[in-house]
């Protein structure tokens, strides 16, 4: 621990209406670290309202100026036990410094960072009303599922990702199908756009890309479907997007997106779309 500063002490209570925990670490003016010595009591509380069944939790980190490599651990521990269980754990941060650690730490992606807690819970509330833990819980344990089994005959394999041609000119990309649950953001966006690339010098201009097991769609890839969409309009083909996800969805609704790609909440429809756009590229 840094001279001159404290340990914050740990004070937990529930919001009972939204079934969202507020763990609020205590301190005083002297500011207070987030380290070897104090993170373990967090660890300690964390784990045991994950024990609890208590899935949704933000993290009020409003005293803390300063985190450590532990510190950090326990809050990444703590977002995959409840992960896992269909739950989330979101930060409440207002030190500069703190926020400058995990955006260096590239935690800013796996962390939705608030400034207060009433935003952190109101944006829980909406998300969680979409979609429950039971939903959530039940979508993680078929993505685990689907990705222990054996590819079938004509599906290849590309990293994270599957694709099988299921027509002449259609090729259907399961986007992290072998990592269920996973992320299309700047770490992993590069592998996606590698194989779109590939898949349009194979001349295969014609791609529904299946979203299905993709938990988060940041910025990063956002710009890689829409590059691959505007290699592959220079061969006259067209990309449908299969996105069931609310939260998802959502990124394309933002962006203006949903204007720019056919969208479907199941494959069978996107193929059937992309079927009807293949003699006109042939005229």
């Amino acid at each position: 621990m840094t001279e001159g500063q404290v340990q914050p002490k740990v004070l937990s209570y529930t919001d009972q209406s939204s079934d969202i925990t507020v763990v609020r670490l205590e301190g005083d003016d002297q500011g207070s670290t987030l380290d070897i010595d104090s993170a373990p009591e967090l660890r300690a509380v964390l784990t045991r309202l994950a024990e609890d069944g208590r899935l949704i939790l933000v993290v009020d980190l409003s005293v803390v100026d300063d985190v450590d490599s532990t510190g950090l651990g326990v809050l990444v521990g703590g977002l995959k036990r409840v992960h896992v269980q269909g739950g989330t754990l979101s930060l409440v941060v207002t030190n500069d410094r703190v926020r400058a650690i995990l955006s260096k730490t590239g935690l800013t992606k796996v962390f939705r960072v608030h400034d207060n807690v009433p935003s952190a819970v109101a944006t829980l509330v909406a998300d969680y009303a979409e979609e429950g833990i039971e939903q959530r819980r039940a979508a993680i344990v078929e993505r685990q599922a689907r990705k222990r089994r054996v590819p079938e005959k004509g599906v290849l394999v590309s990293g994270d990702h599957t694709y099988e041609h299921v027509s002449e000119d259609i090729t259907l990309v399961n986007v992290m199908s072998r990592d269920p649950g996973g992320e299309i953001s700047v770490s992993t966006a590069p592998t996606l756009r590698e194989l779109i690339v590939d898949l349009i010098n194979q001349g295969r201009y014609f791609l529904v890309v299946d979203l299905t097991s993709v938990e988060l769609l940041d910025s990063t890839g956002v710009g890689v479907l829409v590059g691959g969409l505007k290699r592959i309009r220079a061969h006259s083909g067209a990309i449908a997007l299969v996105v069931p996800s609310e939260r998802v969805l959502k990124m394309f609704r933002i962006t203006g997106l949903t204007k720019v790609f056919p969208i479907f909440a199941t494959v069978d429809p996107a193929v059937e779309f992309l079927g009807r756009e293949v003699p006109a590229a042939h005229v």
